[in-house]
């Protein structure tokens, strides 16, 4: 299914100074995804810029898309020496490729540096257009829904459990194969960074092809868990439960639903339409996060807006209500 793949960077805020001589920075922005790059204008002696780009547009599979996070990397021009960094934002792209999602992510950014922590924010908007393709032989799993609640999700109803689905994926450890070359700690840190963020992303997409295999549509109960194993490399595993869900309408009634503890649908349908204009990153979940959602949680206190974007780890749109349990 190929698609197109829109980004604009709107503007950052609480820059560090990056420039002694002037207490300010010369701050641009790098979009990329795959091979392609795009690079906003130099905004001088600010920070806060005010980049307000145009639309860096880039023509993808939906392979991709489920793979590869949108990288977002924060500079600061220096004429007569490299460019320093600032720092990186990874954006998980998945949760726009449900058909019941929001068509955009929009919001600030946490930007991340490996060795300095959190730099300031970046304000960014992201579209993805997808067109049909009818080759069932394609290895995309776009349009299962993931929940890393252990409860069937408000406004849903499980019309059938196909099962347990559970997949790994391995890969060297960049730490170690390049030991024997020169590098610095930041290349280092991100080299892993991104290869977590990546793995991620592969391992979700096939367990959404067992899960469309199984005539699936969503997996309940998602975990993932990275392992780091010295020279035998960096391990993912993830497992789930995959199920048949249908969303329910917003008057359907409350005996619709098949879990005991779930309130009326027509108190909790509060989940953004396709027709929202923002996103929270609805049905995202790649994480790193390796502890269980404690298992006497209720479907009222957990919502299927958890997401948590790897490896910055951060709570992008994540929406609860009062008493929800987050380990």
């Amino acid at each position: 299914m190929p698609g197109k793949l829109k980004a604009k960077i709107v503007a950052g805020r609480h820059l560090p100074v990056m420039d002694r001589a002037s207490d300010l920075t010369d701050a641009f922005v790098e979009v990329k995804f795959g091979n392609t790059t795009f690079k906003t204008d130099v905004y001088p002696k600010c920070l806060n810029p005010q980049w307000n780009s145009e639309w860096f547009k880039f023509e993808v599979d939906d392979e991709d898309l489920q793979d590869e996070p949108l990288q977002i990397t924060v500079l600061d021009h220096d004429t007569y020496s490299a460019n320093d960094a600032i720092g990186k934002v990874y954006i998980d792209i998945d949760p726009l490729l449900c058909s019941e999602a929001a068509s955009v992510i929009s919001g600030w950014f946490p930007i991340y540096d490996t060795i300095h922590g959190i730099r300031g924010e970046i304000n960014v908007l992201v579209k993805v257009d997808l067109f049909n393709d009818l080759n069932r032989f394609r290895q995309s799993s776009c349009g299962v829904k993931f929940f890393c609640t252990t409860s069937i999700p408000l406004c849903y109803r499980a019309a059938m459990v196909h099962g347990f689905v559970e997949e790994l994926v391995v890969n060297e450890d960049p730490e170690y194969q390049w030991i024997d070359r020169i590098r610095t700690p930041r290349a280092s840190n991100e080299a892993r960074q991104r290869l977590i963020s990546l793995m991620s992303g592969e391992l979700q997409r096939k367990i959404g092809l067992k899960v469309l295999e199984m005539g699936g549509n969503a997996v309940v109960g998602y975990l993932q868990c990275f392992d780091l194993e010295g020279e035998s490399g960096i391990v993912v595993r993830a497992i789930g439960t995959a199920c048949t869900l249908d969303k329910l309408s917003a008057g359907a009634n409350a005996n619709a639903h098949t879990h005991p503890n779930t309130a009326p649908a027509s108190n909790a349908c509060n989940s953004p339409s396709k027709d929202s204009k923002e996103s929270p990153l609805a049905h995202g979940c790649r994480s790193t996060h390796n502890s269980p959602v404690h298992s006497t949680c209720s479907a009222q206190r957990l919502s299927q807006n958890f997401s948590v974007s790897v490896p910055t780890l951060i709570f992008a749109g994540m929406h609860w209500q009062p008493g929800t349990l987050v380990d």
